[in-house]
């Protein structure tokens, strides 16, 4: 027992005399972390800049189809995104009314037509006793004017009758061009007026998206003139496309000229309705290409309550610096980055990732 408590007594007094040696030894050096940085150059702009509107796209062709008489949905035969050929049937209306009225119109024709025939029997016999001298004028005319109101009657007899054949004709919504439906607006069994839209038929080769661009840049757009579109539900790919239509009117709605870009990419993902990015490349003025202009990528730029800023890298190797913040005016953003108006210097080594990690002062390694 004697042992083993001189035995717990040795291992603790071993325990604390190592404690004791780490307190009082010398201090422990630890490493200095230098954080890698991505960096780019302040250059000047080349001459050109890029401008972005927002728009949406469609089908070369969009047609509303309607009825164009009103009555209760019986069918409706398509579905949205199916594929149809001309003549294809699209809905139909209960035609009961309609053939009602049709059997009516043509009762009508027929009574009128057997009228017209009698009437017509009469006036001959009559001219003929007429010409004889057996028939008085006053028989003669009268019969002659029973026989001229039968025709009339037959012919607006026949007139309605042919309009009640369009009406039923009409309970039956046929494609006028092949294509894919965009939309379907109505179900079975709902009344609808005249006129009212039942689908959208999207046709026509290829892609277009509409966009409004400013007074202020609407001079420099023209037909033919080639873009870049980008669709962000689409990776965030750029396909080529042409402008094909330019208005020379504005849209009160928004003030801006509407623009009508065509595809010239085939895009299999591109659906009408999606929302379509389209950037012009303009030409500068020639006062203002004449002047300098220093740019920086817009990842360089960050944004607190003071002002815009950036952090230049100060290197004396060119593989390390210490980062330093320092605010900024910016101008006009453009395809190349952000104009500086004021705070660097061509040449100047500004951060371009990780604005948010970066302290001023703090040292970094360039990548």
């Amino acid at each position: 027992m004697k042992k083993l408590i001189n035995h717990i007594n040795l291992i603790f007094a071993t325990l604390l005399l190592s404690i004791l040696s780490a307190c009082s030894g010398g201090e422990t050096k630890t490493e200095e972390v230098i954080r890698p940085v991505k960096y780019a150059k302040v250059g000047t702009s080349s001459g050109s800049f890029g401008r972005t509107f927002s728009g949406t796209a469609k089908a070369g062709i969009e047609t509303v189809l309607s009825f164009k008489v009103a009555g209760n949905i019986q069918t409706v035969d398509v579905r949205v995104g199916q594929r149809i050929n001309r003549g294809a049937l699209i809905a139909r209306l209960d035609p009961s009314d309609f053939e009602l009225q049709y059997e009516e119109a043509d009762a009508s024709v027929k009574s009128a037509d057997a009228q017209e025939k009698q009437t017509k029997s009469n006036y001959e016999r009559v001219a003929v006793l007429y010409e004889n001298q057996n028939a008085s004028l006053s028989e003669y005319e009268s019969a002659k004017a029973q026989f001229e109101s039968a025709k009339a009657n037959e012919k607006a007899a026949k007139q309605r009758r042919k309009q009640a054949k369009s009406q039923l004709e009409y309970t039956v919504l046929r494609a006028p061009m092949r294509g894919i439906v965009n939309v379907v607006y109505v179900e079975e069994n709902e009344n609808i007026s005249a006129g009212q839209q039942v689908v959208i038929l999207s046709a026509g080769d290829g892609l277009e998206v509409e966009i409004g661009v400013p007074e202020s840049y609407i001079a420099n757009i023209e037909n033919g003139q080639e873009v870049q579109i980008e669709f962000p539900s689409i990776n965030q790919q750029r396909f080529k496309g042409k402008i094909s239509e330019v208005s020379y009117a504005i849209n009160a709605q928004n003030s801006t000229y509407p623009v009508t870009v065509k595809l010239t990419d085939e895009i299999a993902a591109a659906r009408p309705g999606m929302a379509a990015n389209v950037t012009f490349q303009f030409e500068q003025e020639e006062q203002t290409s004449k002047e300098t202009s220093l740019m920086v990528p817009v990842a360089a730029v960050g944004e607190d309550p003071q002002s815009n800023f950036v952090f230049i890298i100060e290197s004396q190797d060119g593989k390390t610096g210490v980062a330093k913040k320092r605010y900024i005016e910016v101008g006009a953003l453009t395809s190349e980055g952000f104009q500086i108006q004021k705070g660097l210097k061509q040449d100047d080594l500004v951060a371009t990732a990780g604005l948010q990690t970066l302290l001023d002062g703090m040292k970094v390694k360039l990548q």
